[in-house]
């Protein structure tokens, strides 16, 4: 049997000029049937013509396995078509089939989705595949869903949920069955992932992760995490991102894992990773840890300045934590990306702008200002349905940067725009000052500064000589998916 993994190639283009990396979730999956069959993974996000590219390779393929959340499940559909037609089967997994299962197993997209493997996938996938080798009926695998009698119409058939794996049974990713090996940066240096953990036990209404693995959180050893980054590195990786759910959960792990990276001499590496603003607030001595083990990115959930909306995202203190984490972290010359999500149910205008107000006062390197989304399945979307504010269920758009709801004070376009024009307004001079990309990353900086500069300076000209209004660049900049150009 010879299988083909893709990922997504929708993506969000805003960080995609920042960061793109490798799937590695598709790798892991690669690393637990290679013993079976051929397998290759061919990360296509980096690509400008992917459809072309999947219909030159597809054929010969018995199998095709895709990955998608929900804004990128469409495209997922578009390419499960490509393969149809050169006779592979399909197979979806990721965050939306998982939770969309069974409204999918009843729709016409059904058709085109031989198995779903919901949840965590390593397991679910090889006993598929081996089912598959021995033409045996896929019927006792746990955690999948698949057509009963050759899928004649009766939509799918839902086996029962597959408990989670022991950590010590998850094998290291096959990087080896990776198509594309170019085109993964962050910033200027190549990129690999590397997880160390998997779960949360918090309860962010607004999270999927708990609808994945329960609120549970397993630790890989560090004597794996360490093998892990020197086979990425071997790949020719120069940074590792750590995409653990919440790595901060336990801080003196964390701590621990600096330092064993320390004496392994892998702290020339660059490393960047999201964190909570509490974990990270929790230990200096860990934030001094992390600098001194070469991490010089970290995402910070933040999510709002307002208690009332920390209340309603499931979030208690997170801001109250906000000022002394990134604190610590610049103090390490640590680039610090924030998250923060307006657009809730009593927001208005000056509330959405606390946000902007906040990142402005921490010095934030990259705020990121969602819009409240309600993600399919999550606690979130019933309380918002219920309030009757979700304006919008086209899930290409959930991507957390539109807007698919209002407010009782605002509409959906008004918090589209507002939102637009914090982006827009924060990336000024302001900003230039104070960023410590500039430090870090000086050529890719230099880089960016020199595509951008032209672009601003057209529309700061044609706001003074009044040719183009502000309404006009929104418009622009919704069409073409790009939401945090800034300068207006």
């Amino acid at each position: 049997m010879d299988i083909l993994l893709l990922s997504s190639p929708v993506v969000q283009l805003d960080f995609d000029r920042i960061a793109r990396v490798p799937n590695l979730g598709l790798a892991s999956l690669a690393a637990h049937v290679d013993d079976l069959c051929t397998v290759r993974v061919a990360d296509i996000h980096g690509l400008k013509n992917h459809r072309d590219y999947v219909s030159r390779i597809v054929n010969g393929y018995d199998l095709v396995g895709l990955t998608a959340m929900s804004f990128q499940y469409q495209e997922a559909l578009a390419l499960a078509k490509i393969a149809k037609l050169s006779g592979a089967e399909t197979v979806f997994g990721g965050y939306h089939p998982t939770l969309a299962a069974e409204e999918i197993g009843k729709s016409e997209d059904a058709a085109l989705i031989d198995y779903i493997v919901r949840g965590e996938g390593e397991a679910t996938f090889r006993e598929l595949v081996q089912a598959r080798l021995a033409g045996k009926s896929p019927r006792d695998i746990l955690g999948l869903s698949y057509h009963e009698d050759e899928g004649k119409g009766k939509g799918m058939v839902h086996n029962p949920p597959r408990p989670l794996l022991k950590v010590e049974e998850i094998r290291m990713p096959k990087r080896d069955a990776r198509l594309i090996t170019s085109g993964f940066y962050s910033f200027d240096v190549p990129i690999d992932c590397v997880e160390t953990s998997r779960g949360c036990t918090q309860g962010c209404k607004f999270c999927s992760i708990n609808l994945m693995y329960g609120r549970r959180f397993r630790r890989f050893s560090i004597e794996r995490v360490i093998e892990d980054i020197r086979d990425a590195q071997k790949h020719g990786a120069g940074s590792i991102f750590f995409p653990d759910d919440n790595i901060t959960l336990d801080p003196k792990r964390l701590e621990r894992l600096c330092q064993a990276i320390i004496d392994a001499g892998l702290a020339h590496l660059r490393y960047k990773t999201q964190a909570s603003a509490s974990g990270i607030a929790s230990s200096k001595q860990l934030v001094d840890k992390m600098g001194e083990a070469g991490f010089d990115g970290v995402f910070l959930g933040v999510e709002s300045i307002n208690k009332r909306n920390l209340a309603f995202l499931g979030k208690g203190k997170m801001s109250n934590d906000a000022e002394k984490a990134v604190q610590y972290l610049h103090d390490n010359n640590i680039i610090v990306s924030t998250g923060l999500i307006g657009g809730n149910p009593d927001d208005d205008e000056a509330d959405l702008w606390e946000n902007f107000k906040l990142a402005r006062r921490l010095k934030v390197d990259f705020p990121i200002f969602y819009i409240s989304t309600p993600y399919p399945k999550t606690q979130m979307r019933a309380e918002l349905e219920e309030m009757g504010l979700v304006t919008n269920s086209d899930f290409t758009r959930y991507d957390g940067l539109h807007a698919n709801l209002k407010t009782r004070h605002l509409s959906e376009e008004e918090v589209q725009f507002i939102t637009w024009q914090m982006n827009a307004r924060y990336y000024g001079l302001e900003w230039l000052r104070y960023n410590k990309v500039k430090l870090l990353y000086p050529k890719w900086f230099a880089r960016e500064m020199r595509r951008l500069a032209p672009f601003y300076a057209r529309r700061k000209l044609d706001l003074a000589l009044g040719r183009r209004t502000r309404e006009d660049f929104f418009r622009e900049d919704l069409a073409s998916g790009e939401l945090c150009k800034g300068v207006v």
